[in-house]
């Protein structure tokens, strides 16, 4: 008989959490703007995992909270994140399949509609960043994706949240 139960679904609210709390960390002004989407990664790994447990509606949610965190205009980052979670449960079943260099593609252009979005929002309101600068943290977030998938698929399947 296994001690563990068979849903650890405290590992979710954890992991974003963590998420959070990285996003959160101040940076010197020069690595600030390649800061990865760090919950935009965690948030894709977990929808791409357990599609039928997080999908927009969590994906709206993280990013209300997200906004509060970042003092943005409330809905920025939850129009982004329900955009992000859609976008990965319209080809989950698909991205499962890829290879992790593959998989590091799509989450770049997944990052980087996001990212055009949260940019979006903001210049609707304020002045934001001008340019290409702000797809910075998508290339950064695709490189980090097979670190980041391989060490949450080892703690998913450890933990056995399902």
């Amino acid at each position: 008989m296994n001690p563990r139960p068979a849903n650890a679904l405290w590992v979710i609210p954890v992991s974003f959490f963590i998420a959070y709390l990285l996003a959160l960390v101040p940076l010197p002004q020069m690595f600030a703007l390649a800061r990865p989407d760090w919950v935009g990664l965690f948030l894709i790994f977990w929808v791409l995992v357990l599609p039928e447990r997080v999908g927009i509606f969590v994906g709206f949610c993280i990013g209300l909270l997200q906004d509060v965190l970042m003092g943005t205009f409330l809905g920025t980052f939850a129009l982004a994140y329900s955009t992000l979670a859609y976008l990965v449960l319209l080809l989950h079943q698909r991205l499962r399949m890829y290879p992790l260099l593959q998989q590091a593609l799509v989450v770049f252009l997944i990052i980087a509609i996001s990212q055009i979005l949260v940019q979006w929002c903001k210049d609707l309101f304020t002045t934001g960043i001008t340019g290409e600068m702000h797809l910075i943290p998508s290339v950064v977030s695709a490189l980090l994706w097979p670190w980041i998938f391989v060490m949450m698929r080892a703690l998913q399947i450890r933990l056995r949240v399902q």
